[in-house]
């Protein structure tokens, strides 16, 4: 069975679109390590840490948004994003890297010196906490005086920190759709538009990380609310499906 790294990227709830791609691929691939930046991270977390996806899909279905984005304004951000910690605390626990099943890098980016930061080691919580802090929207993660931010601000889909650590097949899966196709409705819509933008011309840049990308169309759903979590799943089952031969002809 051929080797592949997953590289998982950005993208709300666009992200459980990762559900599907990887519930594909690992009946046809041996996983040798995997990379995640925001909602790429949370995914790629729970899968390494040996979670039933399936089970993460189900109970994101019966999530209510209210219950998990408790709009709260404040001075760095438009949520108090108490609520999503208890849930990734509930998810990640105490647990380490090294209690993992496959290497794994968490992407995020150091607010003060516009850097990335890479997580392989140590709190799985921190990394995976990092990584989702969505500048103005979820309030940056502190560790001792670094400034964590989202890692889709240096590297939406992150190939390139597989690449740098020996993993010969990357298979990139970018989730984030195009925001900006229609013209945003309030401040939220607006700051995560303008990061879509940017990581767009970032994905660009850095596409010659992967192997292979993936890139499933999910425009048409709202990666602010879990609404559309079944239809982000299933648009990503369907993409890999579509692109399962093609991949393993490359990998092989």
């Amino acid at each position: 069975m051929n080797k592949v790294s997953l590289a998982l990227g950005s993208g709300a709830m666009r992200g459980f679109a990762h559900i599907g791609v990887i519930e594909v691929l690992e009946k046809e691939f041996k996983f040798e390590a995997f990379s995640g930046s925001s909602i790429g991270a949370v995914i790629g977390a729970f899968y390494c840490l040996g979670y039933d996806l399936g089970l993460i899909y189900k109970v994101a279905k019966q999530i209510r948004n209210d219950i998990l984005i408790d709009f709260k304004v404040r001075k760095n951000a438009l949520i108090s994003g108490k609520n999503i910690e208890e849930i990734l605390k509930l998810f990640l626990r105490d647990k380490r890297f090294s209690d993992l099943k496959y290497p794994f890098y968490v992407v995020a980016t150091d607010l003060l010196k516009g850097e990335q930061v890479v997580f392989s080691e140590g709190s799985l919580y921190d990394a995976v906490r990092s990584s989702i802090s969505i500048p103005g929207v979820l309030p940056p993660y502190k560790i001792g005086d670094t400034v964590l931010v989202d890692g889709a601000v240096v590297d939406k889909v992150p190939g390139k920190i597989l690449k740098e650590n020996g993993c010969e097949f990357v298979v990139g899966v970018d989730v984030s759709g195009k925001s900006s196709l229609k013209e945003p409705k309030n401040i939220l819509e607006m700051i995560m538009t303008t990061i879509d933008i940017m990581g767009e011309e970032i994905l660009r840049l850095k596409q010659r990380y992967f192997d292979y990308l993936i890139k499933i169309n999910l425009e048409d759903i709202n990666p602010y609310t879990f609404a559309d979590v079944e239809k982000a799943y299933q648009r990503g089952k369907k993409r890999a499906e579509e692109e399962l031969e093609n991949l393993k002809n490359l990998a092989s």
